[in-house]
């Protein structure tokens, strides 16, 4: 592999008038979905084969390429983070759920929500807007002729956050994207410790697990990678939390493996029993007792968002749901399912039609989930 120019976009510090209390932003977003280093428009995994784990390989935001599909949630974790290159100083990660949610009330508020490819046609184009047309990857219609996805940022400005050029592309269509920070529990849920906790038990079927706190800084965030693990605890040396803030929230780590923490210092956490938990991206999450499910089926479209919920307002999540929607939600679709753990995908595929959209929420897959229609985007804290 050589050198890459990874292309982001600052998202500054806003409040929404919709939603009290909550600083939205200050992070940086790839500009352009993760592809693969090497990535061509012909060849979309030349450096790591489909659903395979991705050892060192890096995900890069890169103009005219195709997606990185085929990848699970702790891989494209994985992925996010080698962009540091061993530096966890650096602070890239994968976007969390709430770092999207602030793309997108940005674009609502501002009235620019991001057109895209959800059409299901060759040339990949919007359903609505059925002039705004991007470039096809070749790659996948290779491996399958009725898979019209497209090659990044290669639609019309339209298709960014904020209809200009200097936006981030690609978050309507084309592409499910896994995020980082929201889980879905089934029914009965126990953390991964020597002595389990119920994290979730009869009749709580879709409570989430949520970032534990909003602090995008690379110092005070509830994500990163680890720098040393050892039995009964995780140290991230880079952060400067306050001490036990997250007492008696989870740590998600890269294994996928959930510790009930007992206590934190400014640097380490201390997770209960005597597991040694895994080296790499983690996230701390906090349990939210709120059915988010609960009254809505499966696939129907967004009519209010979660915006008054002390707990949940932050995180862009669907309140209640109907098979037509709202257009200030561009009357895009929510999925889910509480058979089991479920992660937290957005944006929607080349095939969702008007259900695809920047609001579009998918919590229906396990995160060990890897499919063609499924990739990620890096984000980046300071």
């Amino acid at each position: 592999m050589g050198t890459y120019q990874n292309h982001e976009v600052w998202i500054p510090q806003f409040t929404h008038p919709d939603i009290s209390g909550v600083t939205f932003g200050g992070f940086y977003a790839a500009k352009y979905w993760g592809s693969q280093p090497d990535a061509t428009a012909d060849d979309d995994n030349p450096n790591a084969a489909d659903s395979a784990a991705v050892g060192t390989t890096p995900a890069i935001s890169q103009h005219g390429r195709p997606a990185w599909r085929y990848i699970d949630l702790l891989n494209a974790r994985k992925a996010a983070n080698n962009l540091n290159n061993g530096d966890d100083r650096v602070g890239y990660h994968l976007i969390t759920n709430f770092e999207w949610a602030s793309i997108a009330l940005w674009s609502q508020m501002m009235g620019t929500m991001p057109h895209g490819n959800n059409a299901n046609s060759n040339p990949p184009a919007d359903t609505t807007y059925t002039d705004e047309t991007a470039l096809i990857d070749r790659a996948a219609i290779a491996r399958n002729a009725s898979w019209y996805a497209h090659l990044a940022g290669t639609g019309p400005n339209t298709w960014a956050h904020n209809h200009g050029a200097d936006g981030v592309f690609d978050l309507n269509g084309g592409m499910w994207q896994w995020c980082d920070g929201l889980l879905l529990c089934p029914e009965s849920l126990n953390d991964d410790s020597t002595t389990p906790h119920a994290i979730t038990g009869a009749g709580e079927a879709g409570y989430p697990l949520v970032q534990a706190n909003l602090d995008l800084t690379l110092a005070g965030s509830p994500f990163g990678a680890s720098t040393a693990v050892a039995a009964g605890s995780l140290t991230d040396a880079v952060k400067a939390w306050t001490v036990n803030e997250f007492q008696g929230d989870y740590l998600y780590d890269a294994s996928g493996d959930l510790y009930y923490i007992d206590s934190n210092t400014a640097t380490a956490l201390t997770v209960d029993g005597s597991d040694t938990p895994a080296a790499g991206p983690y996230s701390i999450l906090s349990l939210v007792s709120t059915d988010i499910t609960s009254g809505m089926s499966s696939s129907n479209r967004i009519l209010t968002l979660r915006n008054t919920d002390a707990n949940l307002k932050a995180f862009g999540l669907p309140a209640t749901s109907d098979g037509t929607g709202a257009a200030k939600y561009g009357t895009d679709g929510y999925w889910f399912d509480t058979g089991s753990l479920r992660g937290a995908r957005r944006g929607g595929s080349w095939n969702n039609g008007t259900r695809a959209g920047v609001f579009a929420l998918s919590v229906n897959g396990a995160p060990s989930y890897a499919y063609d229609n499924v990739g990620l985007r890096v984000a980046r804290s300071l």
